[in-house]
């Protein structure tokens, strides 16, 4: 089964880039009501990482004198990240794509230059899975 079924392109997706500012990520994850979004490089458009709203809280508590006006102009590259979602490429096998979504609840999905073209969630998965499941009994 060819994985890209599955995939949300970018042009869908809540993303931010590693040098937007705290503010802008919050935006974008309000407008997109995502907890989780993946980090772009604006350049060459590669996959960097993954920010989590947990992330932005750390970095507020972190620096208790901080700002809310301050704050919204931190830049991303300065908020350290958890976790980073492991990324498959297009041309991943099924198997790849289940293991990294048993822990993630998106897995990003590169071309084979590392360039960021998509997700795929983990409730899309889950809902295949679920339609074939019920097909074989």
């Amino acid at each position: 089964m060819n994985i890209l079924f599955f995939l949300t392109p970018k042009v869908d997706v809540g993303y931010v880039y590693s040098s937007d500012t705290m503010g802008e990520a919050i935006e974008k994850m309000l407008k997109y009501r995502f907890t989780t979004v993946p980090v772009l490089n604006e350049v060459s458009g590669r996959y960097e990482g993954t920010l989590a709203n947990d992330d932005l809280l750390r970095e507020l508590n972190r620096h208790p004198s901080l700002t809310v006006a301050a704050a919204a102009d931190r830049p991303l590259n300065s908020v350290s990240r958890r976790r980073d979602y492991t990324a498959v490429r297009a041309d991943a096998d099924m198997e790849d794509l289940l293991k990294s979504a048993v822990t993630q609840n998106f897995v990003p999905v590169v071309d084979d230059t590392g360039a960021f073209i998509g997700i795929i969630t983990r409730r899309e998965v889950i809902k295949y899975l679920r339609e074939h499941m019920s097909k074989d009994n």
